[in-house]
């Protein structure tokens, strides 16, 4: 019963539509773009939150390094010139924000025969980043007749 006419095809729903028009055209309904819509938000989404975890992560990196350099020029200097009254600090508003603590102290340390060894001085330098609390800390036996 599907009769064409010239130019003219019969649909499902009865009705004679020409070729080219809105039922024969196949598109997206509103349905299928929101579900496309809310799957390529939540891709942005966790794109986003990689790349937010990639900077902070490259920050603290930088801070730990920035961190860990200051401390071997300090342990450098302090070896040069250690605080003589055993303690010098170095506030972090005057060092770009590095706090750093030396302490100079005589060490313990005992030969084979439990005496203990004279002339050894025990350099221990600690720096802290105030904004992120990292710490760093290295130490040096320095010999001082």
């Amino acid at each position: 019963m599907d009769k064409t006419v010239t130019g003219l095809s019969r649909t499902g729903t009865g009705n004679l539509c020409p070729p080219g028009t809105f039922r024969d055209q196949q598109g997206f309904t509103l349905f299928e773009v929101l579900i496309a819509l809310g799957v390529f938000a939540i891709a942005v989404t966790g794109l986003v939150w990689a790349l937010q975890s990639a900077i902070e992560a490259s920050l603290s990196a930088r801070e730990r390094l920035f961190a860990r350099t200051a401390l071997e020029s300090r342990l450098a200097s302090a070896m040069a010139n250690p605080p003589l009254d055993g303690k010098r600090e170095i506030d972090g508003r005057t060092n770009n924000g590095l706090s750093v603590v030396e302490i100079f102290e005589p060490a313990e340390i005992q030969n084979t025969n439990g005496e203990v060894l004279p002339g050894l001085w025990r350099l221990r330098v600690t720096t802290s980043n105030g904004r992120t609390k990292a710490e760093e800390s290295a130490e040096i036996l320095v010999f001082r007749p």
